[in-house]
């Protein structure tokens, strides 16, 4: 009888871990597309810009009110190109880069279209065509950028 006795409570207690381990797990949640960039800062490098090749001292650009993860930058861009980090001081860290080398920035404007950031690997630049004031803007959250020309 104390046999017995053992034998079901070594039971219960197995069963007990058995299903106290289900509990835990969850359904696997797939995301689909980038993940937003959470940075507070934004900088852009290159001899279209105020700052030059300067990546110790690049262009800032400033987050909205509405939205911390939309950058923006409102002056003036010189002919030239420009590509994006989050830090400054380094050549090895991320960049931001258009799709295709050389995509052009200029009096057409750019809507909503989508850029890459990646670390080494092949140099992508913007190229500033048409020199003068620009609205430039970043969204961070949904990996894309947008160019108006304001005029010289």
């Amino acid at each position: 009888m104390k046999q017995l006795y053992h034998f079901v409570q070594a039971a219960v207690l197995l069963l007990t871990i058995a299903l106290a381990g289900c509990e835990g797990e969850k359904d696997l949640i797939v995301i689909e597309g980038n993940l937003p960039i959470k940075t507070e800062t934004f900088y852009m490098v290159g001899d279209a810009t105020p700052a030059g090749w300067d990546i110790s001292n690049p262009t800032a650009l400033t987050p909205t009110e509405a939205d911390p993860l939309i950058f923006v930058y409102e002056g003036h861009l010189n002919t030239g190109e420009l590509k994006c980090c989050l830090v400054t001081g380094s050549w090895d860290a991320p960049f931001v880069h258009p799709i295709t080398q050389g995509r052009e920035i200029n009096q057409s404007g750019i809507n909503a279209e989508v850029f890459l950031m990646y670390a080494g690997g092949e140099d992508l630049k913007w190229k500033v065509t048409a020199a003068g004031t620009y609205n430039l803007t970043f969204d961070l959250r949904n990996w894309t950028i947008s160019a108006s020309y304001l005029g010289e």
